[in-house]
């Protein structure tokens, strides 16, 4: 083996050992964490309100925490779920740990007979504890017409401290790459 040949052969060795090491650091990373979205219509919700207050709440909330860069874990057959459907808690944890997400955030809009809108935002982890949950109503007024954004408005004031907090991660930014002391073979002598 000539002089020549053994640095290069010292380059491909410490280039495959950092391969190496770099693959394990990356299958040994911690899950990224992330809210599965479902928005739920109550039947009181149906009987005395209008499909469009509903979509109006479950978009507004669900803009809200994209534009707060909340990460929203879609499911790929399904994307976010806004449904007049009653599932249970572990039905949808159950799709919320298919999905990848860590959290699961579950809104309910309903319209009770003593106000115009009632929101309830629950977030729960996967094993179906709940971490918290917050409410926003529109109760006064001769009608309805203004319900929707002051409810959401409302709900809002209450989420933004919560942004970034367990329950509402914030979508993770990748991180920088790590020196992989590749070195040209000028630098190996």
């Amino acid at each position: 083996m000539s002089r020549r040949e053994t640095p290069t052969r010292i380059l491909v060795f410490v280039l495959l050992l950092n391969l190496f090491a770099l693959g394990q650091t990356q299958g040994s990373s911690s899950k990224i964490e992330g809210v599965y979205y479902v928005a739920y219509r109550t039947p009181a919700h149906v009987s005395r309100s209008s499909p469009d207050v509903f979509h109006e709440v479950a978009n507004g909330t669900l803009d809200f925490l994209k534009s707060n860069n909340v990460n929203i874990v879609a499911d790929p057959e399904r994307g976010t779920i806004q449904t007049d459907e009653l599932f249970s808690v572990d039905s949808l944890l159950n799709l919320a740990k298919n999905a990848g997400a860590t959290h699961l955030l579950y809104l309910t809009a309903d319209r009770p007979a003593t106000s115009w809108l009632k929101i309830t935002l629950q977030c729960y982890d996967l094993s179906g504890k709940v971490l918290w949950e917050e409410y926003a109503s529109a109760a006064s007024g001769f009608s309805g017409k203004g319900a929707p954004t002051k409810a959401i408005e409302s709900l809002k004031k209450k989420l933004l401290p919560r942004v970034g907090q367990p329950g509402l991660p914030k979508v993770q930014k990748p991180a920088p790459a790590a020196a992989t002391g590749v070195y040209t073979q000028a630098q190996v002598h």
